[in-house]
């Protein structure tokens, strides 16, 4: 079994009230995956800390990453 993982959107947009939106985005991108022969998994989150700067004015950024996590019969 290999696996891969595929970035999701960091913020989905959707007009109104209309949730089936976002639902639908993510359904689009396990679908695609899913032509290719991968089969959805999960959705995970990790968190990357980053410092930036120089010598005296470090200061340290963190970014929320998720990813759709696939696998398939390598």
């Amino acid at each position: 079994m290999i696996y891969k993982a595929v970035p999701g959107p960091k913020t989905v947009v959707i007009k109104g009230d209309n949730l089936q939106s976002a639902c639908d985005y993510f359904a689009d991108i396990i679908n695609n995956e899913a032509k290719a022969g991968w089969t959805y998994v999960s959705m995970e989150t990790i968190n990357t800390y980053e410092v930036k700067g120089c010598l005296w004015n470090k200061h340290s950024v963190t970014h929320t990453i998720y990813m759709l996590i696939f696998c398939k019969d390598a």
